[in-house]
């Protein structure tokens, strides 16, 4: 996209993918609303970041609706896959009866595929994940399209109350109340950076708080680099 800040809703519009109502709405709602009509004519640098997450960005993709775009682009940046309909209509900005349709009928284009997997935890669950198919012969062509969307940024995200059941692997000599983010974080947070483990880390950075972090940082027998990723985990918690 464009850095360069727009001066009219419509120029943001055009780099969006949407409408230049749409703008002007989203902007009364976060109240950048400073123009004789209600909104500014001009928008800021922090102004267009704060719209940009509030609407994402569409962009045309060969072949594909609006919401079959940005429910593929959602599946081509988890790489992991995901394991619902649900899973991914939260991270394309989508409802979930519209991303049940586009994954049928991105599964009838061959853009998306299901893969059965094992997945650890006390008692370990096979279970079906969703996939971009980047072995389709389109992806070559469709992914430079892909890249432009971006769904809504998210509000502030629901914390896991528990430690969730695909990390239990992690805690298998643990009790039961050092489950609990609210009581336990710390504790929880000093078990991630000493197993180092990715998607831990991963689910750790949203749900941990930063002072969990810090206090992980604290532990002791940890070497430099690790010190330091708790540390830096600290600074972007929110």
């Amino acid at each position: 996209m464009d850095d360069t800040i727009p001066t009219s809703a419509r120029q943001l519009a055009d780099q969006l993918g949407t409408s230049p109502p749409r703008v002007t709405r989203a902007a009364r709602r976060l109240g950048i609303a400073t123009g004789s009509r209600g909104v500014s004519s001009a928008f800021t640098a922090e102004q267009v970041v704060r719209l940009r997450d509030a609407l994402g960005v569409d962009a045309p993709v060969d072949g594909l609706t609006m919401i079959q775009a940005r429910a593929l682009a959602a599946l081509a940046r988890a790489p992991r896959g995901l394991p619902s309909t649900r899973a991914l209509a939260r991270r394309a900005g989508l409802s979930p009866t519209s991303a049940g349709r586009a994954v049928k009928a991105l599964e009838r284009e061959r853009l998306i595929r299901r893969e059965e997997r094992l997945l650890p935890g006390r008692r370990a669950r096979r279970t079906e994940l969703l996939y971009a198919d980047l072995t389709s012969p389109r992806w070559a062509s469709i992914a430079p399209q892909l890249a432009r969307v971006r769904p809504p940024a998210s509000r502030e995200p629901l914390r896991d109350r528990r430690v969730p059941p695909r990390l239990l692997h992690l805690f298998w000599n643990t009790a039961p109340s050092q489950l609990d983010v609210e009581k336990a974080g710390a504790y929880i947070a000093r078990r991630l950076i000493s197993t180092g483990d990715i998607d831990g880390l991963a689910w750790g950075s949203v749900h941990l708080r930063a002072a969990d972090w810090r206090d992980a940082a604290q532990a002791r027998g940890l070497d430099d680099a690790t010190r330091a990723l708790a540390r830096n985990l600290a600074r972007v918690a929110r």
